[in-house]
């Protein structure tokens, strides 16, 4: 029998995982700072809290882990714009910091996935066009519908603003 006031050895870490994770690869409940799993969060929003809400290790890339050879990025970018979009959507007007940066981690693994993927396919051509996008939404209607609605709508303002741009070149000459 231990003593109690000696602590326990350490398990090594499982190859390519990281400490927080528990055997089948998801995040484990992180102690809070008294040393419990903190109360009333979840164990990815706990992680977040952390700074250990990267999902990244999920998806290997060669063989090796994906976290360790992508660049650190800038957190809290699309803190305000995310922190609108939630409350759009039915949520706290002040949403939880923590909350705010798991949704901004999913986002940003959802979008750079997208991208990766995107250039993969692109890859053969060697350009990377918007229809490379459209092929990888393809399957899901919606998404697809709502980037084809927002591809035009982008196209309509382009026009708008060059007849504008025309119309004020045309009163500046006839001015002069």
């Amino acid at each position: 029998m231990q003593n109690p006031a000696t602590p326990a050895p350490a398990a090594a870490p499982s190859k390519g995982k990281s400490s927080a994770q528990n055997p089948s690869g998801h995040h484990a409940a992180t102690p809070g700072p008294s040393g419990t799993p903190s109360k009333g969060k979840s164990a990815a929003a706990q992680a977040a809290a952390a700074g250990q809400a990267s999902s990244s290790h999920h998806h290997a890339a060669g063989g090796a882990d994906a976290s360790a050879t992508t660049l650190k990025r800038k957190r809290g970018v699309f803190q305000k714009d995310l922190q609108h979009m939630m409350y759009g959507f039915g949520d706290d007007p002040n949403p939880l910091p923590e909350t705010v940066a798991l949704v901004e981690d999913i986002v940003v693994e959802y979008v750079t996935d997208l991208v990766h993927k995107a250039q993969n396919v692109a890859s053969k051509r060697g350009k990377l066009l918007t229809e490379d996008f459209l092929y990888l939404i393809r399957k899901d209607m919606r998404k697809l519908h709502r980037a084809t609605e927002l591809l035009s709508m982008n196209e309509e303002l382009k026009q708008a603003r060059k007849a504008f741009d025309v119309d004020e070149e045309t009163l500046a000459t006839n001015a002069v």
